[in-house]
């Protein structure tokens, strides 16, 4: 695997902050470059957030055939590499994306299905800061009604540069991992990959290297202390702001899945109202709550039921006047009950927030399926309608029209080109949607320096809120190369990722291994070596991140969600694993690392038989004819890279403690844990992670 060479020695806060306990003066010219360098930070942190707008626009315009916005999020002069092919040029590029949709203009055709989803970013800001590279995994559900039905997926390393006051992709190289038909019974994937990934396993938790710092604070233009200090306030509000609003965001998801109603009406404004689409809009947490009982059934999940909604291509917009924010996401979701029925369903989340006595809280959630279809047929033969509207509970104010798959309406973005700033251009039927303007807020106050000199306590506890913003990229960071580097079997550069003493990894019916060497150990010993084997492969996917960076930026917590595929590379066998994630990271030695990786299995699932038969039983489905998928097997066995998950090593080194969490319950319903308590209300979840020490 290559690398990003690390240039430089990171910038710590810790250290800058020690700089800024001498006293300040007054005068311009001596507080002007501590100034500088904190801009320069805040810039860095706002490259990295720019790049992650831009993939997740360009995965939206994807999605809904909008090529010519695609292309306007590029450079002119772009370059695009997928397998063989190279182009160069936006019009290159845009032809190219066309051609592999079957389309000759704008739009999708009649019955087509073309949904990319894009997750699992690792993004870092070059020496210069006006360059970026960024890792991300991409899944792609293809086809076309009663004609095709395709999965393909892979990894881009892209890249990305500031040009002309705004950040563009320069380069976008894609490199495929697995395709294969729905009706086969797995994904077909190469002997190798031979993906060349940017990033270095000991400085992952590194977004903003210390000479882009340096660069960057050259090239910041003088003005008085005062007027910088609170331009900076505003900027590092907007970027904590859609923290939480992502936050909350994906906390809606996480609740929905496990059947918490109050959770979800809590996160809710008192008028605030749920939409999903052709049922109708209801209103108040009330109603909200009431409605989602009628849609869903009763809490809580009951035996052998998978109800979980994945999240992801989040783009969060914070309004102006830094009070209101949208955030769109796709979803595909796992539904189901064992032995009944399984099924697949994407939609797209138009979201709208309020900030209300210094909290977001959600104002509405709009819903729009995509595609719902059952998971023996697929969406090649199997296209389910919306829903109806409730008999048994009726809507505040009635549905809108709106069809999903295989009828093609398409629904609108809150966001404009984050290039150009144009709004979308869709051709076709869509849902319109409200567009929110971005921008500086105007708000004056306490967030101002009071027109005098800035003091060194402003400057520390400014310097602070810089570092929470970047951590929480460093540590998305973190999370997402765990993937990474199971995918690739490459166990020396994972247990690097760990902090040396601190740093405690769970091993699948094993035990929790603490510390990095005695991780990097336990790893080599039950993994296969050498890299991924020919012959299997994993495709171990995280998203849906829930990021809680400590007030002292020293310490984190997050939440994500496993979405884990593979299994023989010929195709003959796979499986569909599912989990959550709630890990912990520090910052020492000026780089944030992993603390504890706490891992739940819920489900495993072979591609063939899907959720609805899963554990003891035989046979078709209730209700249902026999099916070719009625037949058991071709699943995989969990495992790091497809490793056993037991072994006669283990006695000779066992493990520190035993696994927190019971492993691959269901049909059996077990609950997750949270680290966090509801976001809005304060109610504290029924399982609460323990601190581990």
């Amino acid at each position: 695997m290559s690398v990003l060479t690390r240039r430089t020695l990171p910038l710590t806060w810790a250290a800058a902050c020690l700089a800024l306990l001498l006293p300040v003066s007054p005068r311009a010219a001596e507080s002007a470059p501590q100034l500088a360098r904190l801009e320069a930070s805040l810039t860095g942190a706002e490259g990295v957030r720019a790049v992650k707008r831009l993939q997740n626009a360009y995965a939206h315009y994807q999605d809904q055939g909008m090529w010519a916005d695609l292309a306007d999020l590029c450079t002119d002069d772009v370059v695009g590499e997928f397998g063989d092919t190279r182009l160069k040029g936006k019009a290159s590029l845009q032809r190219y994306l066309m051609r592999q949709a079957g389309r000759t203009q704008p739009g999708l055709a009649a019955g087509q299905l073309n949904t990319h989803f894009v997750l699992q970013p690792i993004v870092n800001l070059g020496a210069d800061g006006r360059t970026a590279k960024g890792t991300w995994h991409e899944i792609s559900l293809l086809g076309r009604y009663q004609k095709s039905a395709d999965w393909d997926g892979g990894v881009y390393e892209n890249e990305y540069v500031f040009d002309k006051a705004v950040w563009k992709i320069s380069r976008v190289h894609f490199i495929r991992q697995y395709s294969g038909a729905y009706d086969d019974y797995g994904h077909k994937a190469p002997p190798k990959w031979n993906i060349p990934y940017h990033f270095e396993a000991l400085h992952l938790g590194i977004t903003v290297p210390e000479a882009a710092v340096t660069a960057l604070a050259a090239k910041i233009a003088a003005a008085p202390d005062a007027q910088r200090y609170a331009d900076m306030n505003r900027r590092v509000t907007a970027l904590s702001d859609a923290t939480e609003v992502r936050n909350l965001q994906h906390a809606f998801g996480y609740y929905l899945d496990r059947k918490l109603y109050d959770d979800v009406a809590d996160l809710f404004t008192a008028d605030g109202s749920l939409d999903f689409a052709s049922r109708g809009a209801y209103v108040g947490r009330e109603h909200i709550r009431k409605a989602l009982e009628t849609f869903f059934g009763p809490t809580p999940l009951a035996r052998g039921e998978l109800f979980d909604h994945i999240m992801m291509d989040p783009l969060v917009t914070v309004a102006a006047d830094g009070m209101h924010a949208a955030a769109r996401t796709t979803q595909l979701a796992q539904l189901g009950v064992n032995h009944n029925y399984a099924r697949w369903e994407v939609g797209v989340y138009e979201n709208q927030f309020v900030k209300q006595d210094g909290k977001w809280k959600l104002a509405a959630v709009r819903y729009y399926p995509r595609m719902i279809t059952d998971y023996d047929l697929g969406w090649r033969v199997d296209a389910k309608p919306v829903p109806s509207p409730s008999a048994l509970l009726a809507p505040d104010r009635p549905p809108a029209r709106y069809a999903a798959y295989p009828a093609l309406q398409y629904v609108g973005l809150h966001f404009a080109n984050p290039v150009t700033g144009r709004a979308s251009r869709i051709a076709g039927p869509v849902v319109r949607i409200e567009l929110v303007t971005p921008g500086k807020s105007s708000a004056t106050g306490k967030d101002g320096a009071g027109g005098g000199a800035v003091t060194g306590p402003q400057l520390t506890d400014l310097q602070r809120r810089i570092a929470v913003v970047t951590g929480v990229d460093a540590v998305e960071n973190l999370n997402s190369s765990y993937g990474y580097y199971i995918d690739e079997s490459d166990w020396n550069a994972m247990a690097d990722t760990y902090s040396l003493t601190k740093g405690a990894k769970e091993l699948t019916g094993i035990g929790t291994y603490v510390g990095r060497e005695r991780i990097r150990k336990a790893l080599n010993l039950r993994g296969p070596r050498g890299g991924r084997t020919a012959n299997f492969f994993t495709i171990h996917q995280l998203t849906q991140p829930v990021i809680h960076v400590a007030d002292d930026a020293l310490t984190a917590k997050s939440r994500s969600r496993l979405f884990q595929a593979g299994g023989n590379a010929d195709g003959s066998s796979g499986s569909w694993i599912g989990g959550i994630y709630e890990n912990t990271a520090v910052f020492e030695d000026g780089e944030w690392k992993f603390g504890i990786q706490d891992l739940h299995h819920l489900f495993n699932a072979s591609y063939r038989n899907g959720w609805a038969r899963v554990g003891p039983g035989t046979g078709p489905l209730t209700g249902r004819t026999p099916s070719p998928r009625d037949q058991r097997g071709g699943g995989i066995t969990q495992g790091l890279g497809g490793a056993s998950t037991s072994g006669n090593w283990s006695k000779d080194f066992p493990a520190d403690r035993k696994i927190r969490a019971r492993q691959y319950a269901f049909p059996e319903i077990t609950e997750p844990a949270f680290h966090y308590a509801n976001p809005v209300s304060g109610r504290a979840p029924a399982q609460r992670m323990p601190d581990i020490k």
